[in-house]
């Protein structure tokens, strides 16, 4: 029964490690499109002086 259980708590810990490593994930990846985002802006800005 001490095995099943150690089995258990283990599947349990790799479950909350799992979630814990998808969230980071997400968290990098919208934090990446955010900075892409910021990016485009930026370089959206003309610096053409000799137009006007």
């Amino acid at each position: 029964m001490d095995v099943e259980r150690n089995s258990n708590n283990s599947h349990d810990s790799l479950e909350q490690k799992l979630e814990q490593l998808e969230t980071k994930r997400y968290r990098a990846k919208e934090e990446k499109a955010k900075k892409i985002e910021e990016l485009n802006l930026t370089s959206d800005i003309s610096t053409d002086y000799e137009s006007h």
